[in-house]
């Protein structure tokens, strides 16, 4: 909804009639906001992205997925007041985002959507990076909104109360997820507002190349009691008004981010459901289990090296975020980032399921445990649950020369967590196989 002036001439009628007090601002900015500047955006640690030819990795092709907070911008915690409100503005208070809108490589290009290119590579959301072929999509996981460079609002529902006042806190601002995916086609040079990185990182190489640009991918700004953002639904191409107010805090890929061209492998398919045999909960109090495989297809380069050392391409089975955030509530990560055990969707939060399982992993051809990957993106190794690619695969034939396809089998367990009694309930899990160069 845009906001339109009244006309200057109705107002000047009005003044014989009444002296209308002004509304008076309730609700103030508390830290200095400098967050909201190009250098000190909250991170996106994707980490090392690493393209490979378009055989093994077509347009479309996921490249990295993140969460975070905005709360990890440098100079916050999750305890960090940012507004503090009259209790009388609860109802009143949104959190508004969206690209940053007028760069060529922050957020003005939709470029998987066909915007700046003749080829629409049909992903709408992704927005052109300062890395060559690779789009970014953010999505702000309270509403379940994806960012554009216009505008949008999600009403703030947790603040803390102190006295008559409430305080919003970087920690009950949504949690922010971003997604990378090969695209056909670099941005234009020019046509945006801004093009204040100019070109692009390098397109190939034997090396790895820092994203050294500073431009953040998008912003997430206040408003409410007073303190004004730009109009929902404007253009963040020219509607930057909460930039001059330090009215906000930033999101980019700078400096914790990196893209290579090195050989490597891919997933190619994965049983796509894995059930186990019924169970009771006294079964497993007693210590039973229940196990059953499933079986992931690999292509890869024949120059591509199997391993978790640098350069080397590795294995991860990734738990959902929502049953990450259960694992380091309930002491399941491990020393390195990963996650001992898999629970259940809903866990904690849903009555019908189960309490007290979870899910373990072990390589069926070597018998070798395995961890599962957490979201912190910082883990390397088997404590951060990568493992060597082609650890225990058999090859199954070649599609294509220079490439060899191959079948790992994984044994995953349904047990009790350790130091826990098993409840009865349902248990639906969901994770996902993630092949990286390291």
């Amino acid at each position: 909804m845009t906001l339109s002036r009244p006309l200057l001439s109705l107002l000047l009628l009005t003044l014989s009639a009444a002296v209308v007090p002004v509304a008076q601002a309730t609700c103030t900015r508390i830290y200095s906001g400098v967050q909201v500047l190009d250098g000190n955006s909250a991170q996106l640690p994707f980490g090392r992205v690493n393209l490979t030819s378009t055989y093994l990795q077509p347009v479309g092709t996921p490249l990295g997925s993140v969460v975070v907070s905005p709360a990890s911008a440098p100079g916050l915690n999750s305890e960090t007041v940012l507004w503090q409100c009259d209790l009388s503005d609860a109802n009143d208070i949104y959190e508004v985002f969206a690209t940053n809108g007028d760069d060529r490589v922050g957020g003005y290009w939709e470029i998987g959507n066909g915007a700046g290119t003749t080829v629409n590579d049909g992903l709408p959301g992704y927005y052109a990076t300062w890395f060559p072929y690779v789009g970014v999509k953010l999505t702000h996981l309270n509403s379940g909104r994806v960012f554009t460079r216009y505008w949008q609002q999600s009403k703030i529902t947790q603040y803390d109360t102190v006295g008559n006042k409430i305080q919003i806190k970087a920690k009950h601002l949504s949690m922010i997820q971003a997604d990378l995916a090969r695209v056909s086609s670099r941005p234009p040079n020019s046509g945006s507002g801004s093009n204040y990185c100019w070109d692009n990182a390098a397109t190939s190489g034997s090396g790895v190349y820092t994203y050294n640009c500073t431009q953040p991918n998008g912003y997430v700004v206040f408003r409410g009691g007073g303190i004004y953002s730009d109009p929902i639904g404007s253009d963040a191409n020219t509607a930057i008004a909460f930039w001059g107010q330090y009215n906000g805090i930033a999101l980019g890929m700078r400096s914790a981010s990196s893209i290579s061209y090195t050989a490597t492998c891919v997933a190619r398919n994965v049983t796509p459901v894995v059930s186990f045999m019924p169970i009771t909960a006294s079964e497993l109090n007693q210590g039973i289990t229940r196990s059953s495989n499933f079986t992931i297809n690999l292509e890869c380069s024949n120059d591509a090296r199997s391993g978790t050392a640098t350069n080397q391409t590795a294995l991860g089975i990734q738990v959902a975020y929502n049953a990450y955030a259960q694992a380091q509530s309930l002491g399941l990560l491990t020393s390195g980032g990963g996650v001992s055990y898999l629970v259940s969707n809903g866990y904690g939060t849903d009555p019908s399921v189960a309490t007290g399982v979870g899910i373990s992993l072990n390589n069926a051809s070597n018998g070798t445990a395995m961890n599962f990957l957490g979201w912190s993106n910082t883990g390397t190794g088997a404590t951060g649950g990568w493992y060597p690619v082609l650890a225990g695969a058999s090859t199954t034939g070649s599609n294509l020369s220079g490439y060899t396809s191959y079948s790992q089998t994984i044994t995953a367990t349904l047990g009790t967590l350790p130091g826990k009694r098993a409840t009865p309930g349902k248990v639906d899990a969901t994770a996902y196989v993630l092949v990286k160069v390291q």
